[in-house]
């Protein structure tokens, strides 16, 4: 195992401008990391998830035969960019960071926001969390057209959910076209099991124009017992006086209220 980790190492350093820079970035001497290149020395669980960490690799992985870690290694480069060195650490650093108590979230929540495509509606659409791994991935289904009947348009939204500083960050890809990122800040309410969150979400309307937006948004925790068929039928376009919206979620999502300065998140209400 320690000399295939040591072969599999060397090729990963292969790829990066020099091996006093991979040592630097991995908070540690070069001559400890000679020693792991020339299999003399064999890196604690910690120091070993920290090396897979920064190549953007699993620890299973980096202890593979290189017979079978070269191929892998290759076929991964060919589908993933430049450097899995820097995005690998980078993503890493991020999740290490981030708040163990946003496993709280994990759940299904309905989402509350006024469409950008369609003004004066407002649109709901279903997330699911679920933390794995140490990682909080969620989906966002999004479903326009009539409530509780068939709908021609359905997007799915993949993301992974971050906490920092009490804040709750997404950031999520959309699937089906695949030409959208969204971004949102939310306020959790700090409960053992987080209910409601309100924030600010960033992203671009579904129309031609495709307008870059700031809009509030509020996402209240869905009962359990009901699958996520019933809950994705409750999902569409509401007129904003619909007996759908909850008054208290109209009021955090109105748009038309903003500071002098800034467009931030409502929280009086």
């Amino acid at each position: 195992m320690q000399d295939a980790f040591s072969e599999n190492l060397r090729l990963l350093c292969s790829y990066m401008t020099s091996i006093t820079d991979v040592a630097r970035r991995l908070g540690i001497n070069r001559s400890q990391l000679n020693k792991y290149l020339a299999g003399t020395s064999f890196p604690r669980p910690a120091m070993l998830r920290k090396i897979a960490d920064f190549f953007g690799v699993e620890v299973h992985e980096v202890l593979l035969p290189p017979e079978e870690f070269a191929p892998l290694l290759r076929s991964r480069r060919a589908s993933g960019g430049e450097s899995l060195g820097i995005l690998g650490s980078t993503i890493a650093a991020m999740v290490r960071g981030s708040d163990p108590r946003l496993r709280a979230v994990d759940g299904t929540f309905f989402e509350y926001y006024y469409s950008l495509s369609s003004p004066g509606k407002v649109i709901r659409t279903l997330m699911i969390f679920e933390t794995r791994d140490g990682v909080t991935y969620y989906r966002r289904l999004e479903r326009l057209g009539k409530v509780r009947g068939r709908s021609a348009r359905h997007f799915r939204f993949d993301g992974v959910a971050l906490m920092f500083g009490d804040r709750v960050f997404l950031a999520d890809y959309e699937r089906t076209a695949g030409i959208e990122l969204t971004h949102t800040v939310l306020y959790p309410d700090y409960n053992d099991v987080i209910s409601e969150m309100v924030g600010i979400k960033l992203g671009v309307s579904g129309n031609r124009q495709r307008t870059p937006c700031a809009f509030r948004v509020c996402l209240q925790r869905v009962r359990r017992g009901r699958s996520v068929l019933h809950n994705l039928r409750r999902c569409g376009l509401f007129a904003e006086d619909s007996p759908e919206i909850p008054a208290a979620v109209r009021e955090v999502i109105d748009n038309r209220i903003s500071g002098p300065h800034h467009f931030t998140a409502l929280l009086d209400r």
